[in-house]
């Protein structure tokens, strides 16, 4: 707000507010003392007005006296200077005013004309008011040159820090691509020698997930129903792996598949559970993937009825990475839950703003 106000000395309405309110004290004045009103107001406000019009006049010159960084007794030469250069424009506008006035208010006559001519009185009436006002307007360039400079120094602080937020999604994506493909191939190959023929087939379906996967690479966020898409591709590689061993139970509100998520964000979370809970439990076991909405948030869960594990939990890559890539894209506004015990299963619960906002 206050950098805002600094900012105003550009517009012309702001500054005609500021010696209009100069102006307007010592017009009443002048009327509480007696004399005649349009006197006062034509002294008072035509002679602080004008100023409003010349202060662009004392920009430039703040300006040029800034690129040439003088020294204190040059700087001073230089704004004595502009005082003298506002005050001839000054005196010129001051003058036609007044000859302006008396002439509608006394009449047009050659008399009226001679007040145009300077004489030792109206030559110095602007050097009582130039110096005060310039000083004014010189310390409202100053504050504004340097708002504009923090202004800028803001503007570039947050580019720097997008790029930097950007930056470390790109790296934190790049952690689960390897990562995942390590783990699929590595479902892959158990089936080379049992089972020769499903091998390749997943292999196709490896092939259609990468190229999906690499579609959406540089997106930080994903429809649900794309994501999920992703996460199904990964389920038919795992399912025809662990066969009857592996059911996926789908609840998802329908409702929800256009809102945005953060991309890859479910699929870190079915790998750990099939990899930790649900691969080496004996038996068969259950995957249950939840989508639903509560309030102004978004809930997904991914829950199995695995080995589970003991809290506080040694955070891998799987919940790592979603926990910090949360942190970075929503702040406070989001978090990952995680409940779990030995022999318990495991769910892991993201919520996410509907609104989709960041921090």
């Amino acid at each position: 707000m206050r950098r805002d106000f600094l900012l105003s000395w550009d517009r012309l309405g702001f500054r005609l507010l500021v010696f209009g309110g100069i102006a307007l004290p010592w017009t009443l004045q002048g009327v509480i003392r007696g004399e005649p009103w349009q006197a006062v107001v034509r002294d008072e406000f035509g002679g602080a007005l004008p100023f409003a019009f010349l202060a662009p006049l004392v920009f430039v010159i703040v300006r040029r006296v800034k690129r040439e960084r003088p020294g204190v007794l040059r700087y001073v030469a230089s704004h004595l200077v502009g005082m003298v250069l506002v005050a001839i424009p000054y005196w010129v506008i001051m003058r036609v005013i007044r000859v302006t006035w008396n002439c509608f208010h006394s009449g047009w006559h050659a008399d009226q004309l001679a007040a145009f001519l300077p004489t030792t009185h109206n030559l110095l009436q602007p050097s009582l008011s130039v110096p005060f006002v310039y000083f004014l307007i010189l310390l409202g360039a100053e504050a504004r040159e340097h708002a504009k400079a923090r202004q800028a120094e803001e503007f570039q602080a947050a580019r720097l820090a997008n790029q930097l937020t950007d930056a470390r999604l790109a790296l934190l994506q790049r952690q689960v691509h390897p990562h995942f493909l390590f783990n699929a191939l590595q479902a892959i190959s158990t089936l080379l020698h049992r089972a020769p023929a499903t091998a390749d087939r997943l292999l196709v379906h490896l092939s259609d997930l990468l190229r999906a996967m690499l579609d959406n690479a540089s997106e930080q966020t994903l429809t649900l129903r794309t994501e999920l898409d992703l996460t199904r591709k990964y389920l038919e590689i795992e399912q025809a792996r662990f066969e009857d061993r592996l059911r996926v139970d789908w609840r998802v509100d329908e409702q929800l598949l256009e809102l945005q998520v953060p991309s890859l964000v479910v699929l870190p979370l079915v790998e750990n559970a099939i990899r930790h809970g649900l691969s080496p439990k004996v038996g068969p076991g259950c995957l249950t993937i939840r989508a639903w909405s509560e309030g102004a948030w978004l809930f997904v869960a991914v829950e199995d009825n695995g080995l589970g594990a003991a809290l506080p939990l040694q955070p891998g890559l799987g919940v790592g990475n979603t926990r910090e890539r949360l942190d970075v894209l929503y702040g406070e506004q989001a978090a990952l839950h995680i409940d779990t015990a030995p022999q318990q299963g495991f769910r892991a619960t993201i919520m996410i703003p509907l609104s989709g906002g960041s921090s």
